[in-house]
C-alpha cells in the first residue's frame, strides 16, 4: 500500500471560523480603499469648488455677505521725502522717487534700498514686473522692482510715455520728421538690458499712451491727430510680431488717455468723458470686431477722475466732480456690462489696483476693495493724502505733506 502519512500531515483543513475571518478582513480592506478614494475625490472637488468661487456663490444664494472688513494697521515710515514726489507699488514694495533718488520700502515700513536717480520731469509707469521712472520730455528712464534697479535707458529722442507687459517694454518718443514713434524692446533679465524689437513711426498721429496684450501678440496705441484743423482721437492696433497696424479706430474728438487690455484681448479706453470697450481681431475677417460705449458724460457735471483695470477683467472708474461731497465707483466687465456701483463719501483723488483688489483714495481716506466690490478696509493716514498706491493686495503706500505711511490690511 502507498504511504499516505506524509501527505495527510501536509494537508491543512481550514475551519469555518477562519474562512469568515478572512472574508471579514477582505471586506474591511475594500471598505478602507473605498473610503480613501471617496475622501480623495471630495478633496479634489473642494479644491476646485473654492478655486471657482463656489463658497461665495453659496453665501450669495442664502443671503450672507462675505465682506467682513478689517481695521488696517497704519505705520508711519521714517523718511524725509522732498521735492516732486512720485509713488509706485511692486510685489510688496512701495517705491518712492524724490530728490534723494528712488527708495524702496517693505510692507512693514522699513527701508529696503536706495538708488541714485535724478530726472527733470519724473513720471512713473507700471509695466507689470517692474515700474519705470521716466524723464518725460527728457531722454532717460529707469526700471525698478522689489529688489532695486532692473535696467536703465538712454536715447537721443525725447520720451513721451512708457508701458509694458511681460518681457516687452514700449517707449513712445519723439522722432525727427515724424509726429511720434513707438519703439518696442525685449527685456533680457540675464544681461539687464533692452534689445530693440521694432520701431513704428507715425507721420500724422501723435501717440500718447498704449498697452500690450497678455498673450504678447498685439499692442494698442492711443493718440491724437489733426484733420482740417480739428483735433481727433485715434486708437491703433499693432501686431507684436512686426509692428504693422492691423486696425484703426477713429474716436472723433475724443482722445483716450488710458487704455487697458483684458485677459481676453479686449481693450478698455478711458478719458474724462467716457469709457469704451473695443475688440479687434488679428485675423483678416473683422466680423467679430466691435466697439461699445459703457459710460458717457453727456454734458453732466460729473466726469471720470481716474480708472484702472482689476483682475484683468473689470475696468473700475471713479466718477465725481470738484464740488461734489460724494463720488461713485463704477465697474464694467469685458462684455460691457456694469458690474459695480459704489458710492464713496468725499471726492475721489485716484484709483490703483493689483491682482484682484483695487484701492480708491480721497484727501483723507484710502479704501481697499476686492474685485467683487466688497470693502476690505479703510485707512486714515492722519495727513492730507496726495498719492496712494497698492504695494500688493493687502498693503498700500500713502504720501502727502512730505510724509509717508504704510497701511496693512491683514
Amino acid at each position: 500500500m502507498p504511504n499516505t502519512k506524509d501527505v495527510n500531515e501536509e494537508t491543512k483543513v481550514i475551519n469555518n471560523t477562519e474562512i469568515d475571518k478572512r472574508r471579514e478582513n477582505k471586506k474591511n480592506t475594500k471598505m478602507r480603499i473605498t473610503i480613501v478614494c471617496v475622501a480623495a475625490a471630495v478633496f479634489v472637488f473642494l479644491v476646485i469648488f473654492f478655486a471657482m468661487g463656489g463658497y461665495e456663490k453659496i453665501l450669495d444664494f442664502v443671503g450672507i455677505e462675505s465682506d467682513v472688513s478689517v481695521t488696517p494697521t497704519v505705520i508711519s515710515i521714517e523718511a524725509q521725502i522732498k521735492g516732486n514726489v512720485i509713488l509706485a507699488g511692486n510685489q510688496g514694495t512701495t517705491i518712492v522717487y524724490d530728490e534723494q533718488g528712488v527708495t524702496g520700502y517693505g510692507t512693514d515700513g522699513k527701508w529696503k534700498w536706495n538708488e541714485k536717480c535724478s530726472v527733470s520731469n519724473p513720471a512713473v509707469f507700471d509695466c507689470g514686473d517692474f515700474v519705470v521712472v521716466a524723464d518725460v520730455g527728457g531722454t532717460a528712464a529707469y526700471a525698478f522692482n522689489k529688489e532695486g534697479q532692473v535696467w536703465k535707458y538712454g536715447s537721443q529722442e525725447k520720451i513721451k510715455s512708457v508701458f509694458g507687459k511681460g518681457k516687452y517694454v514700449c517707449i513712445i518718443h519723439e522722432e525727427k520728421e515724424y509726429s511720434s514713434a513707438a519703439t518696442v524692446y525685449e527685456y533680457d533679465s540675464k544681461t539687464s538690458s533692452l534689445k530693440e524689437k521694432f520701431t513704428r513711426k507715425f507721420g500724422s498721429y501723435y501717440m500718447l499712451t498704449g498697452a500690450i496684450s497678455n498673450d504678447g501678440k498685439q499692442m494698442v496705441l492711443s493718440g491724437v491727430y489733426s484733420e482740417s484743423g480739428v483735433a481727433s482721437g485715434i486708437i491703433s492696433f499693432l501686431r507684436m510680431s512686426d509692428g504693422e497696424i492691423f486696425s484703426n479706430s477713429n474716436t472723433e474728438q475724443n482722445a483716450y488717455v488710458k487704455v487697458f487690455y483684458t485677459a481676453d484681448n479686449k481693450v478698455f479706453a478711458v478719458n474724462s468723458d467716457s469709457v469704451k470697450v473695443i475688440y479687434k481681431t488679428l485675423s483678416v475677417s473683422t466680423g467679430d470686431d466691435y466697439e461699445k460705449t459703457l459710460w458717457s458724460r453727456d454734458g453732466k457735471q460729473e466726469k471720470i477722475i481716474d480708472a484702472d483695470i482689476v483682475d484683468g477683467k473689470y475696468c473700475v472708474a471713479a466718477i465725481g466732480s470738484e464740488n461734489s461731497v460724494k463720488a461713485v465707483l463704477k465697474g464694467f466687465d469685458s462684455d460691457g456690462e456694469e458690474s459695480l456701483n459704489i458710492e464713496i463719501d468725499g471726492n475721489i483723488t485716484g484709483v490703483d489696483s493689483v491682482g484682484e483688489t483695487f484701492m480708491v483714495y480721497t484727501q483723507k481716506l484710502a479704501h481697499l476693495y476686492n474685485s467683487r466690490g466688497f470693502l476690505i478696509g479703510t485707512a486714515e493716514a492722519g495727513f492730507a493724502i496726495s498719492k496712494a498706491v497698492c504695494a500688493d493686495n493687502r498693503h498700500i503706500g500713502i504720501c502727502g505733506e512730505d510724509k509717508l505711511s504704510a497701511a496693512s490690511f491683514e
